[in-house]
């Protein structure tokens, strides 16, 4: 189990008074001398945010991530990675290789190589970025030895050309396989890879109804005599763009993990830990901890192969805080709407997943609308009501008329806008001792 690491946004990028730093300006439609003014600031969340720290401020943050991966399950990052003489963001993969090694021996870091894209470009930047990493004990290794490559959207150079890499870094003692992450692949086509790759992946889809693709996939890549690597994403909101998908709020992501254990894939990779200009998993300011604790239930299912039994109850809550349709300030987002180009259509639903240890009723509460749902036994309840705007909304459950357990979510459903906000907000949990 794995999340794709983009060095851009760690946890913090200047360690800087959280009210003050790079991400308040993000957040902030003024921010960044108004550069992202148009689309109401250039990211709707930030990570947790922790005090300005001294020392190396840098691999301490790497490590408390490491801290929160294990936390949820996973067993290493897929750390995208090049070197740059502008931006030292990311040039920090060997801190990161010393934080994994720091905390846990067993938390490895998986290579996902930048390479420059020209046709027929040559490919020494690559492998000295590579072999940066040679020998290190916190590398990802397969069981023969072998250090996969897991580079995003590779097919904009050949299988050849990655050939090429392969043999220039095995000549210089470092032997490597390529596991592609392709921008698309929902098991058919890419044949022409086969003898290139050890394994098969993608970018994925971010929206719930296209997830049985990740079922083919680890069906065909078998069928090639290969492994699979499934994707698992929460949603992808990009207002920069003018786009989102519509993730039926947990749905996306729990169907992510259903189809890739329906096709037997062998790794999932969670996309992404935290790129907050797209789409993220990591605990966050606007949803805590409730994708995290949502992850680690499936990874444990994943791993195990049987879906855990609760223990306990708990409370979990996503939605967003307007209706996709709720009116924006056109004067000052002046982008235009942001819409969905392709895929499920917007629903405007509060969800409730629920964890029960036995039977009970489930009720969200916004204002004077009250709905229910009757649960007949333990495990894992998705109960979704429509949203009501102008209210902030309530959960709870209940036994025996009595009220075991209540959650009030964070955000409160406006409705207006005058810049649109299309992430799913979430919270919701019990209290327990965490990594920040």
């Amino acid at each position: 189990m794995f999340a794709f690491y983009f060095p851009p946004y760690p946890l913090s990028i200047d360690n800087k008074d959280p009210a003050k730093d790079q991400y308040a300006s993000w957040l902030d439609p003024a921010g960044s001398n108004g550069m992202y003014a148009e689309q109401g600031g250039h990211s709707r969340d930030r990570p947790l945010t922790r005090p300005v720290r001294s020392g190396d401020w840098r691999q301490a943050d790497f490590e408390v991530e490491v801290r929160q991966a294990i936390a949820m399950g996973l067993d290493g990052f897929i750390y995208e990675h090049h070197t740059s003489t502008s931006d030292q963001r990311f040039n920090q993969f060997p801190k990161m290789l010393a934080a994994a090694k720091a905390v846990d021996p067993g938390f490895r870091i998986m290579l996902s190589p930048d390479f420059p894209t020209t046709k027929g470009a040559a490919p020494d930047k690559v492998i000295s970025d590579v072999l940066m990493a040679k020998g290190h004990p916190s590398l990802y290794k397969l069981p023969d030895g072998t250090i996969p490559l897991a580079p995003f959207y590779p097919e904009r150079q050949s299988p050849a050309w990655w050939d090429t890499v392969r043999e220039k870094l095995a000549a210089q003692g470092m032997k490597t396989v390529l596991v592609p992450i392709f921008l698309d692949w929902s098991g058919s086509g890419k044949t022409e890879w086969n003898d290139s790759v050890a394994g098969y992946s993608s970018w994925g889809v971010r929206w719930q109804s296209s997830t049985d693709g990740y079922r083919k996939s680890g069906i065909e890549a078998a069928k090639r005599g290969k492994f699979y690597m499934a994707p698992a994403a929460l949603e992808d909101v990009r207002p920069r763009d003018k786009r989102y998908w519509e993730p039926s709020n947990s749905g996306t992501l729990r169907q992510s993990f259903v189809k890739a254990m329906e096709g037997d894939a062998d790794i999932v990779n969670l996309l992404t830990w935290n790129d907050y200009a797209e789409s993220w998993l990591a605990p966050s300011v606007e949803r805590g901890y409730a994708p995290a604790d949502v992850v680690a239930y499936y990874t444990t299912w994943f791993k195990t192969g049987k879906e855990p039994s609760v223990k306990r109850d708990a409370l979990y809550y996503f939605h967003r805080s307007h209706r996709t349709d709720a009116p924006f300030d056109a004067s000052k987002q002046t982008i235009g709407a942001i819409s969905i180009p392709y895929g499920d259509a917007a629903t405007n639903n509060v969800e409730l997943l629920a964890f029960v240890k036995e039977a009970g009723t489930l009720t969200i509460k916004q204002g004077t609308d009250v709905q229910t749902k009757e649960v007949t036994g333990p495990g894992m309840v998705s109960f979704k009501a429509p949203m009501v705007p102008g209210t902030t909304p309530v959960f709870e459950l209940k036994r025996n008329g009595k009220v075991v357990q209540t959650v009030k979510s964070d955000t409160a459903i406006v409705k207006s806008v005058v810049y649109q906000d299309l992430i799913n907000h979430a919270g919701g949990g019990v209290p327990c001792s965490r990594p920040l």
